[in-house]
């Protein structure tokens, strides 16, 4: 698979024809595969995507499992994990990708309790443990998983000619310094990525650091296209990781035009003190539960486009 990829990408620095079409050629079917929708995908990560999926040059497994034959396409839940230098999960998006590939996603606070902990803390250990964790705060089982370590998305915006969002007012962080203002703004490089991180200065923390990776994530979403989804995939290729039983290729086939994704957040309950005086968020599984299955029905609330 790491060798098609690598042949594609090595075809279009040459001028040849669509990467899309060689690819179809070494997969040797006359089927068109959307090398680039797939990139699309990957990008959702983040959240957290977030994308959601790339196929990178270099993908670094994380579990030992055969990859599964070709199907039909089928709903499949994905966990799209966005990570810090330290492997901490900074973002948190389960998605449910429909047959037709629209999409409908839940982010997952990074502070919920679990145990004498908070689910952000868990991936590093093992990603075993964060889907695990994920899959008993929603009652939904996890397909797949993939992540890509946060500090690409501010490149990944760049190289789309920037994302688009829009703020209800201006904003400072009180850390960094660095400062939003009101309004629609398209955002790349380090003020991308400084959106992302904050913060502090906003009135929810971080519950409304998860709304601007909403935000960013649709805007990223809405900037992909063919003509730089090979860009994408080698600017964040060499950080994405995929479970090891996921063929990627397969799972693109049902993405033939833009992605629809419609994201809310698990609900949690006030601020309480675990271990080491750490604070965490409770999250009530039958709330919870509720609220993802309203969410992966299509019953989500409407949103308005500004965050805070």
């Amino acid at each position: 698979m790491n060798d098609l990829i690598r042949r594609a990408i090595a075809a279009e620095a040459d001028e040849r024809p669509d990467p899309a079409t060689v690819l179809a050629g070494l997969r040797r079917t006359r089927q068109r595969k959307p090398f680039g929708l797939v990139v699309g995908v990957a990008s959702l990560t983040v959240a957290a995507a977030a994308a959601a999926v790339v196929i990178p040059m270099t993908i670094k497994k994380t579990e030992s499992a055969p990859v599964a034959a070709a199907q039909p396409a089928t709903a499949q839940n994905v966990l799209l994990v966005g990570t810090d230098d330290v492997d901490f999960a900074d973002a948190i998006l389960l998605a449910r990708f429909e047959a037709d590939g629209s999409v409908n996603a839940v982010s997952v606070p990074r502070d919920i309790a679990v145990g004498d902990t908070t689910i952000n803390r868990l991936y590093r250990d093992d990603p075993a443990r964060l889907v695990s964790a994920v899959e008993q705060v929603t009652g939904q089982k996890v397909d797949h998983h993939a992540a890509v370590r946060m500090a690409e998305f501010g490149k990944i915006a760049q190289v789309v000619g920037g994302v688009e969002v829009c703020l209800k007012k201006a904003a400072v962080d009180s850390i960094t310094g660095v400062s939003f203002p009101a309004g629609k703004q398209t955002l790349e490089g380090d003020r991308a990525l400084a959106f992302l991180r904050q913060r502090h200065g906003l009135a929810h923390g971080d519950l409304d650091r998860v709304r601007r990776h909403q935000a960013f994530l649709a805007g990223l979403a809405a900037k992909i296209s063919k003509d730089n989804a090979l860009a994408l995939a080698r600017e964040a290729g060499g950080s994405i990781r995929v479970d090891s039983g996921w063929d990627v290729l397969a799972f693109a086939q049902r993405f033939q035009g833009p992605v629809k994704i419609v994201v809310g957040t698990l609900p949690v309950g006030e601020p309480v003190t675990i271990a080491d005086n750490v604070l965490a968020l409770p999250a009530d599984p039958s709330r919870a539960k509720q609220f993802v299955e309203q969410q992966f029905a299509g019953g989500a609330p409407a949103q308005d486009g500004c965050v805070d």
